[in-house]
């Protein structure tokens, strides 16, 4: 497989690895983002309208972290550490919106690579808290997946508390009328952000939903926004299914790390900042939070990762893709 390193003048430099049928790339100077993931030149991430800009391009408009973590966002896929969701201030520090990782540049360095197969390995150090992190990207092509092997060290002198989560945005034609996701999860819990466009209405549910009108399984026709936890789940995996494409993508992780999912459904209903109806995206998030209000309100729950002082913690994920006729695979 070939690396390269493409460069934009006035946005952040690509490192793309290439290979036959299998496009990859990543934003080091961006959290280490994984930008696109294009299988026989199709990506199936999402990709935000507003591109690539060099961070702080945009900061000086934006008047919470949340917007700055917005106006920054290249779509993609993003590790979400310390916090994530809402800002939570811990430890003498205000944690921004969805937390430091992502937002910090990564060094890289290349481990093995041959003709099919190629090992990247991303670090960074933290600025807000004593976080040492390590993210280990195995990319095989013979085998049709992408492994995830991370690694966070608490280099201070005290016990500290995290939120952990993976920012997983896949983008249309994958994601279209019809396409399907599974996940052997037992509940999910609606936000309801629209009382018009929102399909499921606040509270807490049994998935599967049979109710098709208001089943989050399922990509509607029309417009909707949706953002929803799913709870319970006996495995850590989901499939997404696009029959059109006869393409199956699957998900599966470390379910004690990460026991909740998180389900961003923005399909052209958001008439407001930051979408304005012109975003179609669906985030399936591993995530160890079972809310969005941050890393206080996880502490509160006594949900929060502890890292004792000089202690590692690791989180392994493995994205594969198949035929869509090769059957169902959420258990």
């Amino acid at each position: 497989m070939d690396i390269r390193t493409i460069s934009n003048p006035g946005h952040m430099d690509v490192l793309q690895v290439v290979g036959d049928g299998l496009i990859v790339e990543f934003l080091p100077e961006k959290g280490g983002d994984i930008y696109k993931i294009c299988i026989d030149r199709t990506n199936i991430l999402w990709e935000s309208p507003w591109g690539i800009s060099k961070l702080g391009n945009r900061i000086d408009f934006c008047h919470t972290s949340k917007e700055r973590w917005l106006q920054s966002y290249p779509g993609g896929w993003q590790i979400l550490f310390p916090n994530a969701g809402d800002d939570s201030y811990n430890y003498g520090v205000m944690h921004n919106f969805h937390g430091e990782a992502c937002q910090v540049p990564w060094t890289y360095k290349l481990g093995e690579v041959t003709d099919t197969k190629v090992q990247i390995i991303f670090s960074t150090l933290l600025y807000k808290s004593p976080f040492a992190m390590e993210r280990i990207v195995t990319i095989d092509e013979v085998e049709q997946c992408i492994e995830l092997k991370e690694s966070v060290t608490n280099q201070g002198q005290q016990a500290l508390y995290a939120e952990w989560g993976q920012h997983i945005a896949f983008g249309a034609p994958f994601i279209g009328p019809g396409t399907r996701l599974e996940a052997p999860a037992r509940s999910v819990e609606s936000y309801e952000r629209d009382s018009e466009l929102s399909r499921l209405k606040k509270g807490v549910f049994s998935w599967p939903i049979e109710d098709m009108s208001c089943d989050l399984g399922h990509v509607p026709s029309g417009k909707a926004t949706d953002f929803a936890i799913l709870k319970e789940l006996t495995m850590g995996c989901y499939t997404i299914i696009n029959d059109k494409m006869d393409l199956r993508v699957r998900v599966k992780w470390d379910v004690d790390t990460m026991p909740n999912l998180w389900l961003w459904q923005e399909f052209n209903g958001l008439q407001d900042y930051p979408f304005y109806g012109a975003c179609y995206v669906m985030g399936v998030e591993p995530n160890s939070a079972s809310h969005e209000a941050g890393l206080q309100e996880s502490i509160q729950r006594g949900e929060a990762i502890e890292i004792k002082a000089q202690q590692t913690k690791t989180f392994a994920l493995k994205l594969s893709w198949s035929s869509s006729m090769n059957g169902s695979h959420t258990t």
